[in-house]
């Protein structure tokens, strides 16, 4: 089972027009050829979710590669 991480991301919201936090949970993904995991945004968490018309967070996809104090940036 891989393990997960959520971690609370802020950020300038363009839907709000102000800063804004949302939870990403992290993913550990293992590769078979290499020793360290490797980690993905596998869900988001957003108060404004479904009133926000936005096709991709950009909170979301501005977020860092791994889990803050989780391996290398």
């Amino acid at each position: 089972m891989s393990k997960r991480a959520p971690t609370l991301l802020t950020g300038d919201c363009p839907y709000l027009q102000k800063r804004h936090s949302i939870i990403a949970v992290y993913r550990e993904t293992r590769i078979p050829t290499e020793s360290a995991p490797h980690y993905q945004v596998e869900e988001i968490e957003c108060d404004y979710s479904d009133e926000c018309g936005l096709a991709k967070c950009p909170l979301a996809e501005n977020a860092p590669k791994h889990p803050p104090g989780i391996g290398f940036s």
